[in-house]
């Protein structure tokens, strides 16, 4: 076993596998709190010491000190933490929001996966979504084992883009043009067309919006997903009916404004990202 130090940074491991942003952790059922999860080809199991403390964790199959710089990169645990939460403690109830969610952090995800786990979120709730992401893995991912623990990694652009879109509907949980639409996609990474290293280095968080939308099916809320939880464009701001409904609370009645994305961002500023991940998290917890 080894141990990922949180530097006494805010982090609640549960909270964040937990919020909706990724798809595939899994709480081990009477396991004393362990996790497990697949993450860049790596099956890693985790859990939390105390509460709020450092991370317990193993992996395979590469190193344990690889997985632990790739868990480090992950829980970005590299953002500054306490400026991120006093500049989105705005008002008083994005204060009290922060409060109670103390620790909630973003991922930084596998673009490639994030894109697709957001592409077959159309209509879906996260339960579906989870479902669909594990069939597409079990299908044309690669087993990969960590003890008694199987898992799959999900699969590369060219297994998907090569697969026949009735076997892709039979996986994905959704409406029935969501397997065309993962299709297309995983083409467009094949054929060079789509560099998320590019659109997570060179461009602004708008230009990326814009790139990702020219893909079939792909819209205003997936774009901001993917630029959020995966190009470290944190003041990207996804907005569903959680969302739209916390903006009616947070900035509506406090501040006479609308609650549209534009004003969210900015009001919230470079951060607005981590603002409308609390507003999600406590809006859909709220709503059941």
């Amino acid at each position: 076993m080894m141990i990922l130090d949180t530097q006494g940074q805010p982090f609640d491991l549960g909270l964040t596998l937990k919020a909706g942003q990724a798809f595939r952790w899994r709480k081990e059922k009477g396991s004393d709190g362990w996790w497990n999860g697949v993450i860049s080809g790596q099956l890693v199991r985790i859990r939390q010491h105390n509460d709020g403390g450092d991370l317990e964790f193993e992996g395979a199959p590469g190193p344990e000190g690889y997985v632990g710089e790739l868990l480090h990169r992950y829980f970005r645990l590299d953002d500054p933490i306490a400026e991120i939460y006093q500049s989105i403690s705005g008002n008083e109830t994005m204060e009290g929001l922060v409060r109670r969610y103390h620790g909630l952090r973003l991922l930084r995800q596998e673009p490639w996966e994030c894109l697709i786990s957001y592409i077959c979120s159309a209509t879906n709730s996260v339960g579906r979504i989870s479902e669909s992401m594990e069939n597409l893995s079990k299908r044309w991912g690669r087993e990969v084992r960590l003890d008694d623990c199987v898992r799959h990694t999900f699969p590369a652009a060219m297994d998907l883009a090569g697969a026949d879109v009735s076997e892709l509907n039979r996986e994905i949980k959704g409406i029935p043009d969501l397997g065309p639409r993962v299709k297309a996609a995983s083409q467009e990474v094949c054929d060079g067309n789509l560099d998320f290293t590019a659109l997570s280095e060179n461009l602004s968080s708008q230009d990326v919006v814009r790139e990702l939308k020219t893909l079939n099916g792909v819209g205003d809320k997936i774009s901001h997903c993917v630029a959020l939880f995966s190009l470290d464009k944190l003041d990207a701001f996804p907005v569903d009916r959680h969302i739209a409904r916390g903006l009616a609370q947070v900035m509506r009645t406090e501040m006479g404004f609308s609650g549209s994305r534009k004003q969210a961002q900015d009001y919230f500023g470079a951060y607005a990202g981590y603002a409308g991940q609390f507003i999600f998290h406590h809006y859909r917890t709220e709503s059941g």
